[in-house]
């Protein structure tokens, strides 16, 4: 009874603030001198090189957080010893320890705030508290977090430095990695956003679990983060070890993480952030911006192809900030690639948030960014319909592409599935969409990100089954016959207008869009303001119903009776040819399958 009194007393002490530890007097990467330095004093950031000093969770929520939001919740729960573990030192020992240090009752500081007046809850996994490793009072505090939020209906932001599980609560703590998992996809199905901040270092089980779950995964500058801790990688790797290859940025550019955003600019990004993921979208008519009419000029196909490649056409990085404003690019499919042939992310339009995945592709070929769209690429449009979903937000995608990248590499990265699932996503969302095809859409590639409530295409854009150099290389065995190939497979806007392909075309300025990019982009964006609001007025369930009739329907009989007839007849005559040419003695009534030529390939 007395040693239980008498932790309680220790406990209580070791939750007050320590005294501020003295600041540095010089950069401990470059050097510098840090005295007077703003930047050093307002955020622990160094004005020279832009070193990034490591915070303690208070400092951290004081550069979040309006001053005097921060509610702090769960001060009870704090670290046990279930083992009644020892080492050189008793556990319990260590954590009194560290209570005194960093005046936290356990690693990870919880509780209700605001950033510029929006509500939300915000969890700080503190390194200096054991290693900002996870037990079970840790695990806790974070799950009741999210389910608090989840109860108010707000965003939760983990600002995370944590190491690990915490080994001196066993099994015990390493079951925090589904208890906090589980609370976090309760939260996620309720459509309410999880902002995750990693800093430095960010290892362990809490980044093999609740980070990697969140919507939007943003880096501090040069920080250490990756599921291993550096040192088993250099154990494992010796010096084949690559320098900053557990780094945010070799993180981002594997796109495993959506941003690095340097300290003083985290506040705004967050503010942005929630601001977009939790609109309430409604458009109206007035906020469609008026052009003059602009006829289009006929082009044949062949010709209008070679506009829709020309090579100053605009792509979709050039219209997306001229259509849209407050743009977040978010990066990588999380699965270790970030296919810059696509590129998603939710920006303001008209006012209002929305989803948008966009085909980049440079009319100049080479790298990787060559305009074919690998399974990353896929998979990464697929992240934006699904986060287009979660939280109620048109999509919008702008689709010019060469097609699916054709590649051994692609098909052993499963391109297949990719593609297939990107375009059943897209077409099950309960969420009104618009594609938009800007330049050349070419087969699957296209289609999958093309397969929308409302298909427009600009006037000089052309949707292919197959490319028409290659189409001529099959059907005719000339190359040479391209033009003629792209005439007959019927590519153009206004074929595919006719078709019922597309819903509508969208005018191009001068002599195509390559004259006038601002024009082209406001024009698109008048286009998409008008489609999403008609579709704005129609129930989930209502829109996704009809886009499924929508594309049961396509290219089908308009009866059971007529295509039955169709069918019939098409036999019937087939039949009669073949007679005839019999009683004519030309050939044989069959073919061997060695006799069949390019002709016969389905496209």
């Amino acid at each position: 009874m007395v040693k239980t009194i008498r932790g309680i007393l220790r406990r209580g002490e070791g939750e007050s603030v320590p005294p501020p530890q003295p600041p540095h007097e010089h950069c401990l990467s470059c050097g510098a001198d840090l005295e007077g330095s703003r930047s050093y004093e307002r955020y622990r950031v160094c004005h020279a090189c832009g070193f990034h000093f490591h915070l303690s969770a208070r400092e951290r929520l004081a550069t979040l957080l309006d001053p005097g939001s921060f509610d702090e919740s769960d001060r009870g729960v704090t670290a046990i010893d279930p083992l009644s573990f020892a080492d050189r030192h008793s556990y319990r020992s260590r954590v009194i320890s560290a209570q005194r240090r960093t005046g936290l009752a356990e690693a990870a500081l919880t509780g209700r705030g605001t950033i510029f007046g929006r509500e939300l809850v915000v969890a700080v996994v503190d390194f200096a508290f054991l290693g900002g490793s996870i037990g079970v009072a840790a695990g806790e505090r974070l799950a009741r977090a999210f389910e608090k939020a989840a109860s108010r209906r707000v965003a939760v932001v983990t600002v995370c430095s944590p190491s690990g599980t915490r080994m001196q609560e066993g099994l015990l703590a390493l079951m925090q990695a589904p208890r906090v998992a589980a609370a976090a996809r309760r939260h996620s199905r309720l459509g309410l956003p999880h902002i995750s901040v990693v800093t430095d270092p960010t290892t362990g089980s809490a980044y093999a679990g609740f980070v990697n779950l969140a919507d939007v995964i943003i880096a501090e500058p040069n920080a250490l983060v990756g599921y291993a801790a550096l040192r088993a990688l250099q154990e494992e790797a010796g010096d084949d070890l690559p320098a900053g290859s557990h780094t945010s940025e070799s993180h981002l550019k594997a796109g495993l993480i959506d941003a690095v955003v340097a300290r003083p600019q985290l506040r705004d990004t967050i503010a942005l952030l929630l601001d977009l993921l939790q609109s309430d979208y409604q458009l109206s008519a007035g906020t469609q911006v008026q052009h003059g009419h602009l006829q289009h000029t006929p082009h044949g196909a062949w010709a209008q192809l070679q506009l829709s490649r020309h090579s100053e056409r605009p792509t979709a990085p050039d219209l997306i900030p001229r259509m849209t404003t407050s743009f977040f690019e978010l990066h990588g499919d999380r699965m270790g690639t970030d296919d810059r042939c696509v590129v998603i992310g939710v920006a303001s339009l008209a006012g209002e948030a929305v989803v948008i995945a966009g085909q980049n592709r440079p009319h100049a070929a080479g790298g990787e960014a060559d305009g074919w769209v690998r399974p990353g690429g896929f998979r990464k449009a697929k992240r934006a319909m699904e986060l287009a979903a979660k939280f109620n937000l048109p999509l919008v995608t702008l689709v010019d592409t060469a097609g699916a990248h054709p590649g051994i590499e692609s098909e052993q990265a499963g391109l297949g599935h990719a593609i297939a699932e990107c375009m059943a996503t897209m077409l099950e969302i309960p969420v009104p969409t618009v594609a938009v095809i800007i330049g050349e859409g070419n087969s699957e590639g296209a289609m999958a990100m093309a397969v929308a409530d409302r298909v427009l295409m600009l006037d000089n854009a052309v949707y292919e089954v197959i490319r028409p150099e290659e189409a001529a290389r099959i059907l005719f065995g000339e190359p040479s016959k391209a033009g003629e190939a792209a005439e007959r497979l019927r590519i153009t806007s206004h074929d595919c207008l006719r078709l019922g392909i597309a819903d509508a075309t969208v005018p191009e300025p001068g002599e195509g869009a390559h004259t006038d990019h601002q024009e082209t982009a406001q024009l698109v964006r008048r286009a998409v303001i008008r489609e999403l609001t008609r579709l704005q007025r129609q129930r989930p369930k209502k829109l996704v119903e009809r886009r499924y009739d929508r594309y049961r329907e396509t290219g089908s009989t308009r009866s059971w009776v007529r295509g039955t007839l169709e069918r019939r007849l098409a036999h019937l005559f087939d039949r009669l040819g073949a007679a005839k040419d019999r009683l004519r003695g030309r050939t044989s009534p069959f073919r061997r399958k060695d006799e069949l030529d390019e002709t016969d390939i389905p496209v």
